[in-house]
């Protein structure tokens, strides 16, 4: 019998995933890499952290050569090869070093970057962050004495970039053409990175489209927004990738509207014996079933596993994703997971908890806040934002682990996670968070845009410190939560009220006590001013 002849299309990360996985699968196959690039198997999001000198080397980033997998997955892998086209009827793929006839084919050609049009053929100073071959033009640049660096671009990308590059003390200038930063979260966790930047050193700017590239022979010396110029010796563009999908389109493969390539659970596409795989591809969401990008690297080495064992003949099924990401902006951590949007079929609501790391009285402890998203119908959890100094990435994976586990608030409440004072409180922040949204149907969670538009008949008590009062004045009656007794005939007389304190935490209960003194609509400001 013939042995299986796989092609993967693709070496930076997810190709030689599949290839491990397809050689696990089948040990007779004779599997091919092949990558236009001189590495192989690198970890892109690492690549900010050795410009932060948190990674020693660039060859940290890509430990595992082309030798490495010849050696022991007996791959044959080829780098500096070029592909032209695939011909997924003749079962053939055609380079510039010749055609390599498959039987099954893995794309994981992953994603480019976008440049913006203003920008033109690029300079001598202008980078991505996307390779280790970046990363040595940017060190070349650095030995250089670049000391100024513009990044275009605020997603991803930008932040990590941003953040790495200030503490290797550059002088750093973000520029967003957008409203905020990280558009895929709230516009209040967005806004907290962006401070927590600025805090780190770096300029933010925001609305800030580039329009004009100011030049001097081969380098960029400035760049035009609007009517300010921004002086830069280094510019590096995280404008967002797009899906690297035009050889599998020129072979008559579908595609979605993004240019993403939708896989089923197999990881196979439209094509016959054309699996994909990367930061390429789409599949389905766990809460909305619709297919969802999400160019994330735990996203693309599940796909990569799924799809190198079903390329040699295995039955791997994928799940679903949520989306689930952390990244660092100076010294606060953000991070989501989920549907974190209000409304949808089954009334998506959210409610936020402001609390603590671990316990308040242990040194290390650190402010720690959670929005909540569930489904007012099913009260299933289906989404969550945690934003803080320390503990973001545990909250965050286990409210991924409750969503795929489709818990309700009722066991979210119950979950038994564990405590110590140095890495938790004994009611965790995420038990809490579980323990209010059950109770939100009796009192109203205000979040502060709504607040900010609150209707005029609504009397607003303030439950804050003197000290928290004179930093952030606020029209409302002042009262404390042990004398909220004393107000107990205005309370029940008035149509609405609303508690503020500075986490939330105590004008939840004194919403709740409102609500038991005869207020009809009783409400507090949800996670607080803070």
């Amino acid at each position: 019998m013939a042995k299986r002849k796989i092609v993967i299309l693709g070496g930076a990360l997810s190709g030689p995933t599949a290839a491990a996985r397809a050689r696990e699968t089948d040990f007779d196959a004779k599997i091919v890499v092949l990558e236009r690039a001189k590495a192989v198997s690198y970890a892109v999001g690492g690549l900010p952290y050795y410009l932060s000198r948190e990674v020693d080397t660039r060859n940290d980033l890509a430990p595992m050569r082309a030798k490495f997998f010849r050696q022991n997955y007996d791959v044959d892998v080829r780098t500096g090869v070029s592909v032209t086209r695939f011909d997924a009827a003749k079962r053939k793929v055609y380079t510039d070093s010749g055609v390599f006839p498959y039987d099954s084919l893995i794309y994981a050609l992953g994603a480019g970057s976008v440049v913006p049009p203003v920008f033109g053929d690029g300079a001598t100073n202008l980078s991505f962050l996307r390779s280790p071959a970046h990363l040595a033009r940017i060190d070349g640049l650095l030995a250089k004495g670049a000391k100024r660096v513009a990044i275009v671009g605020g997603g991803y990308y930008g932040v990590e970039a941003a953040d790495c590059l200030a503490r290797r003390g550059l002088e750093v200038t973000l520029l967003e053409r957008g409203p905020q930063l990280l558009p895929e979260f709230s516009t209040s966790a967005a806004g907290r990175a962006a401070a927590a930047l600025e805090q780190g050193g770096v300029q933010v700017r925001l609305n800030s489209a580039v329009d004009t590239v100011h030049r001097k022979g081969r380098r960029i010396v400035a760049l035009g927004v609007g009517a300010d110029r921004v002086d830069a010796d280094m510019v590096l563009i995280t404008a967002g990738v797009q899906p690297r999908t035009e050889i599998f389109t020129a072979a008559g493969g579908r595609t979605l509207r993004d240019g993403s390539i939708r896989v089923d659970d197999r990881c196979a596409t439209n094509l016959e014996g054309v699996f994909a795989t990367s930061i390429c591809v789409s599949h389905a969401h766990a809460i909305t079933r619709k297919p969802m990008w999400t160019a994330q690297a735990s996203d693309a080495d599940k796909t990569a596993q799924v799809a190198g064992e079903n390329a040699a003949g295995g039955d791997a099924r994928l799940g679903p994703t949520l989306g689930t990401s952390i990244l660092r902006a100076g010294e606060l951590h953000v991070a989501r997971t989920g549907l974190t949007a209000i409304g949808g079929r089954d009334g998506v609501r959210r409610i936020v908890v402001a609390g603590h790391s671990c316990d308040s009285f242990f040194r290390g402890s650190q402010a720690l806040d959670i929005s909540l998203y569930y489904a007012s119908k099913s009260e299933r959890v289906v989404g969550a934002e945690v934003v803080g100094f320390g503990g973001v990435d545990k909250r965050v994976d286990v409210l991924a682990t409750a969503i795929m586990g489709k818990l309700k608030l009722v066991q979210l409440a119950q979950l038994d996670l564990a405590y110590s004072p140095p890495y938790s409180t004994a009611r965790d922040i995420i038990n809490t968070a579980g323990g209010i949204a059950q109770h939100a149907s009796e009192v109203r969670a205000w979040d502060l845009a709504d607040f900010g538009q609150r209707p005029k008949a609504t009397i607003v008590f303030d439950l804050r410190e003197p000290a928290l009062r004179k930093a952030s004045p606020l029209v409302a009656t002042i009262v404390s939560l042990n004398k909220l007794a004393d107000h107990r005939r205005a309370i029940k007389r008035a149509r609405r009220v609303i508690f503020v304190c500075e986490t939330g935490r105590s004008s939840y209960l004194a919403a709740r006590r409102a609500k038991q003194m005869g207020c009809a609509d009783a409400g507090y400001v949800s996670g607080g001013l803070r």
